[in-house]
């Protein structure tokens, strides 16, 4: 795990504090009601057995829904930029509190300034806690959310095999481990065990350990210590409980990304992570979460606890009617981790394998930067640089030391005065790489010192070999052997005196960029070369040097009075972060470092684009009483949108925009009749689109073959058991429904019986039974000519075989419609075969594995009967693909393999 060291709290504990959120939250989340939650988590922390049912007083509820929503307004307003170091997890980590804008320094790592890491390019990761379950389609956040719910009930668990409601309605039963064991990792440099204080697993990640609990503490609050010497906080507030597992879900630990950006589908393996089968799915995310133990073993099965895992995000899926793997497809390919290499530090090559570490880099072996060396007389100092090749062969190696230059990788230089003595060694590579390092050393003649040409001791660095020379408090130490980190000079008996400084430390210059401003975004159509301003000054003294850097590359500057200019061209359109560096007359050298991006501008800027409308056009909702009828639209711009107008009859609707850009408003008619909906979209640069649609609110008719039930509409259904007529048909909610939920399609909708009375296309009044749906108790479904029913909440078990149903009743179906596509191993043809009841519409479209769609193989009307179609796919790359089979209202998706 990564950990964080706290310069100062940015949150409050105070707003930390248990709270009545009830009255608080007014708005429910758009992926999960307040009445779905209780369908989610029948069985949480606090539900007891009254009767045959188990309920959950309010003042028990641990894992409420009000502590969920809290826990994400709370984080949405924490971004965390991670500097890292390439090829390493030496993190430099800075907290924004986006209400005041205040930005913190949270921790340095130990390593992330040490000589072998100067020179390697830092990598910076930009972490918006508000990100989480908002990135991606609608399809992509409720496989995020059934993911994460999935890991938080495996770690929270209470089920068994034979548990009322089924095994899988048993996540958030337990809130902290029962154990007494501290879980306490000793010398930790950064979060170290505040004494009498135990570690073990509280919340719904079960969140352990010291470095877990005072990194989670650090960006939650920006505090280390609140967590660390207030462990049991965690289970004093819920909505901290809730928030720790969003900390754990979307904080990367590199190697291992972060589990949000698995699920969002914005994590790119790189060449190794798809050699060691890390791919995109819950398979990752176990990985990431406890794949040390969980992942790898390569057996026949998973072990139980992916089983565990896996079993809670099928249920979750299920209820939310979307297919368990990333490419939608409901075949658990994504799932497990037994064929994943788990993550193993270096020694498996993870921390090396991306690309900005593949660069070729030189390094002094002798002497080490900011090495003092004791010279009486002026004698000869053997250098050493080790040079890592990488993909290519070294050509040249030169190293200049004041007005000398030496070649090659071993050379002697005698020193020709006191004092510090900076090495410049600078390489090109027959690939055209080209690498820079520089090193410091300082001669002694054993009696003049100056201070300033002292590095200052570092309190979590540890001093492995002997003889380093720090100053602290005025004074200069030298360690006598091995000393670990926070033994302190002066104070611990490794460190020896070597001299006071006399007067007063001469204060270090100061830096300050005029231009790129940090964060700021520059558009061209071509790399442009940009100036680069900055000023440097000392207060006790005189600037001797100035130099900008990126990366490895030193940028020589112009110096004007006090202001240094110089011109930078990048190599690509991309993120750039660039260092001005001073050093004074004492020695003293100041870094200041910008971030700022250079991003592509084609000059084709075009108008938004305005997608999804609903309602559609020309479609009709029936109302038996005038009432909401929800808005919605995608609206997507190549640079940004700036405007987005809702108007529905000719008057302006507030519209809401979420993070993926899909905008929402609520509109209540005052009459029945047309509607005319209008949306006007406007980018940043002015231009704009329209999408003009009309719909129809009717008043909707009872009696008739349905009787009183009431027409079906598009709108959320929250509480079970609500009859609605569809196309003919009578269909009954087993929980929440969404408003995208169509009875016929989506299994959240029962079949009850055909509003004329009749059988209907179904099965003797019941659903056909499928390996890949899940099923509530009483359940009634058509398998093998006979109905069963389910006893409990099941999926997967076969009904004529599995003691999970019982036998009600024979039945023989009539089939209006099958489909049949052969072979689905193809070479260069295809054949699809429908047999239809009735005349109806055939849509069949070809999407390669990612999604994108490929070609339309058949669109047209098909008469009663059985027709026969033959598809040329001879010119289809091989690979697997996706085919959907739009039919009578319904959906098939399989899968085919092209040779």
């Amino acid at each position: 795990m990564i950990g964080y060291t706290s310069i100062a709290q940015v949150n409050s504990e105070e707003s930390h504090r248990a709270t009545n959120y009830s009255k608080q939250v007014i708005e429910e989340h758009p992926l999960v009601s307040r009445a779905q939650w209780d369908v989610l988590f029948p069985h949480r922390f606090g539900s007891k057995l009254v009767g045959d049912i188990y309920v959950i007083d309010p003042k028990d509820d641990f894992y409420s829904y009000d502590a969920f929503i809290e826990a994400i307004k709370r984080m949405k307003n924490i971004r965390v930029m991670f500097e890292r170091r390439c090829g390493t997890n030496a993190y430099r980590i800075t907290r924004t509190d986006k209400t005041t804008g205040a930005s913190l320094l949270l921790r340095t790592h130990v390593d992330f300034d040490a000589p072998r890491n100067l020179e390697k390019e830092i990598i910076i990761d930009n972490v918006d806690y508000a990100s989480f379950l908002e990135e991606g389609t609608l399809e992509t956040r409720k496989r995020e959310l059934a993911a994460f719910f999935a890991n938080i009930s495996h770690e929270t668990t209470g089920g068994w095999d034979t548990a009322p409601g089924g095994r899988f309605s048993w996540g958030l039963h337990f809130n902290e481990e029962k154990t007494d064991a501290p879980y306490v990792a000793a010398n930790d440099p950064h979060y170290p065990a505040t004494p009498g204080q135990s570690y073990k697993g509280r919340g719904p990640i079960q969140l352990s350990y010291n470095f877990n609990y005072g990194a989670a503490s650090h960006i939650i609050f920006g505090d280390k210590q609140i967590l660390l010497d207030n462990p049991g906080k965690v289970l004093e507030d819920s909505a901290l409980a809730f928030e720790t597992a969003i900390w754990f879900w979307m904080t990367p630990q590199y190697p291992k990304p972060s589990a949000h950006t698995v699920m969002a589908d914005t994590w790119v393996p790189n060449e190794l992570d798809i050699e060691k089968n890390r791919v995109p799915g819950l398979g990752m995310t176990v990985n990431i979460i406890n794949g040390g133990i969980e992942c790898g073993h390569g057996g026949a099965s998973e072990k139980g606890q992916v089983a565990d895992r896996i079993g809670y995000y099928e249920r979750f899926t299920g209820i939310y009617n979307i297919g368990t793997d990333m490419d939608g497809v409901n075949d658990l390919s994504d799932c497990g981790c037994k064929d994943m290499t788990k993550y193993s530090g270096n020694s498996g090559g993870d921390f090396t394998a991306e690309p900005c570490a593949q660069k070729p880099a030189i390094t002094f072996v002798s002497p080490t930067n900011n090495q003092l060396i004791l010279q009486n007389t002026f004698a000869a100092v053997a250098v050493k640089i080790e040079v890592d090749q990488k993909n290519s062969v070294l050509k040249t190696l030169t190293t200049t030391i004041g007005t000398e230059t030496f070649n090659g990788t071993t050379f002697s230089w005698t020193p020709t005065g006191y004092g510090s003595h900076v090495m410049t060694s600078s390489a090109t590579f027959e690939n055209g790489k080209t690498a820079t390092t520089t090193n410091k050393v300082i001669i002694w003649d054993g009696t003049n010192l100056d201070c300033n040409e002292i590095p200052e001791w570092i309190n979590v660095r540890i001093y492995k070999d002997k003889d380093n020379y720090v100053r602290y408090n005025n004074a200069i130490y030298r360690n006598k052997w091995y000393a670990p980190n926070g033994s302190t000079p002066g104070v611990d008996g490794v460190w020896e005196l070597v001299k006071e400084c006399t007067g007063t430390p001469s204060s270090a210059p100061t830096v300050n960029w005029e231009k790129p401003t940090n964060g700021q975004i520059i558009e061209a159509t071509t790399l442009p070369t940009l100036t680069l301003a900055a000023t440097a000054t000392d207060s006790d003294g005189t600037v001797q040097s100035f130099s900008f850097k990126h990366n490895n590359t030193v940028i020589t500057a112009t110096k004007t009075g006090d202001q240094y200019t110089a011109d930078f061209t990048p190599a690509a359109f991309e993120t750039i972060t660039i260092s001005a560096i001073a050093t004074d007359n004492d020695n003293n050298t100041t870094e200041n470092k910008i971030t700022f991006t250079v991003q592509e501008n084609t000059g084709q800027n075009t108008a938004p684009s305005i997608s999804g409308v609903l309602p559609a056009n020309s479609s009709t909702i029936e109302q038996l009483q005038l009432a909401s009828v929800p808005l919605k639209a995608l609206v997507n711009d190549n640079v940004s949108v700036s405007s987005v107008v809702f108007m529905v009859n000719d008057t302006a609707v507030a519209a809401i925009q979420s993070p993926s850009g899909e905008y929402t408003a609520n509109w209540m008619p005052t009459s029945f009749g047309q509607v005319t909906f209008k949306i006007i979209a406007t980018d940043g640069e002015g231009l704009s689109s329209e999408s003009n649609t009309t719909f129809t609110v009717k008043k909707k008719t009872t009696g008739g073959t349905c009787g009183d039930v009431a027409t079906w509409e598009a709108k959320i259904y929250p509480s079970s058991g609500q009859l609605v007529n569809y196309e003919g048909k009578v269909y009954k909610n087993k929980w929440y429904a969404e408003s995208t939920d169509t009875p016929g399609i989506n299994d959240v909708w029962d079949y009850v019986k055909d509003c004329n009375g009749g059988a209907s296309e179904d099965y003797c009044g019941s659903q056909l039974w499928a390996a890949t749906k899940a099923y509530n108790g009483n359940d009634k479904v058509y398998y093998s000519k006979k109905i069963y029913q389910a006893k409990h909440w099941t999926k997967g078990s076969i009904p004529n075989t599995s003691n999970e149903w019982t036998f009600v009743s024979d039945c023989v179906p009539i089939s209006s419609i099958t489909t049949k596509v052969y072979p689905t191993v193809i070479s260069d043809q295809i054949n699809i075969s429908v047999n239809s009841k009735k005349s109806t519409i055939l849509k069949i479209v070809l999407y390669d594995y990612s999604g994108k769609k490929v070609q339309t193989l058949v669109n047209k009307n098909i008469l009663e009967g059985n027709t026969v179609f033959t598809e040329d796919l001879s010119s289809l790359k091989k690979g697997l693909y996706i085919y959907k089979i739009y039919i009578d209202g319904k959906v098939i998706t399989e899968k085919l393999i092209k040779n």
